[in-house]
């Protein structure tokens, strides 16, 4: 991304180096959090990237056609007149859409009241709050034990490398 700062620049160009590249195939999405032509990495960039990302696989992952998700039947039931938002099949369906913890999809009046803050004071808020409160939940006794077996391994691939080195220069 060539924008310097959290903008609706880097927002644009970073949606652009995701999406394209996904609709194509590619399983990988590059530059989370880069900044200023990857001179810079920003938290607030990385936490905001990542909502973009979840929307970028529920594109991907493309539209459900069923009879279920098409709901003809609610269609019916309801009307031309009438409204969905209360309906069962809405309640049932809604949590299958992206829920974004950093865009705003509330109305101005409570916009206002949580402060009015912009898409990226706000990821810097959350960035800053995660940093400083986060608390991982520790690994589980099998994964950690893996994990020490592979870099035991690792160490002892290393040892021997470097002593194979030193028996040949010496």
């Amino acid at each position: 991304m060539d924008s310097k700062n959290l903008d609706a620049q880097s927002g644009h160009e970073f949606t652009l180096t995701a999406i394209i590249p996904a609709l194509a195939g590619a399983n990988m999405i590059y530059g989370v959090g880069m900044l200023d032509s990857a001179l810079t990495w920003d938290y607030a960039s990385a936490l905001l990237q990542n909502e973009f990302i979840e929307m970028v696989l529920k594109v991907v992952n493309g539209i459900q056609v069923s009879d279920e998700a098409f709901a003809m039947d609610v269609i019916r039931e309801v009307g031309p007149a009438g409204e969905f938002i209360t309906h069962q099949h809405t309640y049932d369906n809604f949590k299958k859409l992206t829920h974004p913890k950093l865009m705003d999809r509330d109305n101005r009046e409570n916009w206002e009241a949580a402060g009015s803050l912009d898409i990226a004071e706000l990821a810097y808020e959350k960035s800053l709050d995660i940093i400083e409160n986060y608390k991982p939940e520790p690994r589980p006794d099998k994964v950690q034990k893996e994990l020490d077996a592979i870099y035991a391994e690792y160490e002892a691939a290393v040892a021997e490398r470097k002593a194979k080195t030193k028996t040949k220069a010496g």
